[in-house]
């Protein structure tokens, strides 16, 4: 702290130069370390956010995959039942794994779709908007 003789004037509220340098100076400090740490908290929430982002498309990619794949057994599994039950192998078989495999791929465009939209609401823009061509500007 500054020396209690200095800046002692006999009125009241006066300041010598040197105490408001010395407050200017002790102030831009104080500035400096608030933006400091202000910075590593705002770099501390965008790793946090990065992280969660990338589990949470690890979590997507996994249940996709896994839709994809169920959807095909249970459709291959029902059409060799029934082909079993009617004698008429490997037909229905065929028909029910096709059926399967599309009813994968639906699921996984549903899934995106959800996805995607949980994106464009938390970055307030839409994905997929085409950029101007070079064409189209002029140059």
């Amino acid at each position: 702290m500054a020396d209690p003789d200095r800046g002692a004037t006999p009125e009241k509220g006066n300041l010598s130069p040197e105490d408001i340098a010395e407050f200017k100076r002790r102030a831009s400090e104080l500035g400096t370390r608030i933006d400091s740490v202000q910075a590593e908290k705002q770099a501390e929430i965008e790793e946090q956010q990065d992280r969660a982002n990338r589990s949470r498309g690890m979590a997507y990619g996994l249940r996709m995959s896994t839709e994809l794949v169920a959807a095909i057994l249970v459709g291959g599994f029902m059409g060799y039942m029934l082909d079993t039950l009617l004698g008429t192998l490997p037909w229905l078989s065929l028909v029910f794994l096709m059926l399967g495999f599309t009813a994968g791929i639906l699921n996984i465009l549903r899934t995106f779709k959800r996805m995607q939209d949980e994106i464009e609401a938390q970055k307030d823009f839409k994905l997929g908007q085409s950029a101007p061509d070079e064409d189209e500007d002029g140059r």
